[in-house]
């Protein structure tokens, strides 16, 4: 396993962060062999024995806990609930299993229209990664309501890590996101739902 173990927290290769699959037996997969630098696929990652998934470069690792949807970022853990009418509603902590990951980048491409000019000459791209994304969408229940969470951790290179926080239910619900690090409360949110419709919150780590 390589998450939660400080030695690694370096990417093998030039791009920022590479992802990392832990797996229950000790094994694990990486976007890129840490030794040879072989890329692997996103969808190679066996879902059925992940235990943490998440990042590592740039000095840090980040991921989440697959029993219990926490996150991990380097060292403090960060936890989501939903509170409403005086009863609160874990989204994160609870013995569900969150294996239905979400990886992805946001990138940019630059070309070199003066390449295009004279005769046997050839435009440049130049394409740069700018955030890297990791997390996971879970359903479940709430009582009466069925909830459908999602949580991404971004990494923007130049800017502050944060949270997408996606969350709909199938009724109307007039309540607030309470996040906790550490097990203690950083941000309470007002956060009233329609039912049906999804609301999306970007949160900055803290």
């Amino acid at each position: 396993m390589i998450l939660g173990q400080k030695q690694y927290s370096r990417s093998p290769v030039s791009q920022a962060y590479i992802w990392i699959a832990d797996y229950y037996d000790g094994t694990y997969l990486s976007e890129y062999d840490l030794q040879t630098q072989h890329a692997h696929r996103f969808y190679d990652i066996n879902k059925e024995k992940l235990v943490l998934f998440g990042l590592i470069g740039q000095g840090s690792q980040v991921y989440y806990n697959v029993a219990n949807g926490v996150f991990h970022i380097n060292a403090d853990r960060y936890s989501i609930s939903y509170e409403c009418e005086e009863q609160e509603y874990p989204l994160t902590g609870r013995t569900f299993v969150y294996n239905d990951i979400i990886q992805f980048k946001n990138g940019s491409s630059e070309a070199n229209m003066a390449g295009f000019s004279g005769q046997g000459n050839s435009g440049a791209f130049r394409n740069t990664i700018e955030c890297f994304n990791f997390g996971y969408k879970k359903t479940m229940n709430l009582n009466d309501a069925q909830i459908n969470f999602q949580c991404v951790c971004s990494l923007p290179l130049k800017e502050s890590v944060f949270f997408q926080i996606k969350i709909s239910s199938n009724l109307d619900l007039p309540g607030q996101l309470v996040i906790r690090k550490n097990g203690f409360v950083v941000d309470r949110i007002i956060a009233p739902l329609r039912a049906n419709h999804a609301g999306i919150i970007n949160w900055d780590i803290r």
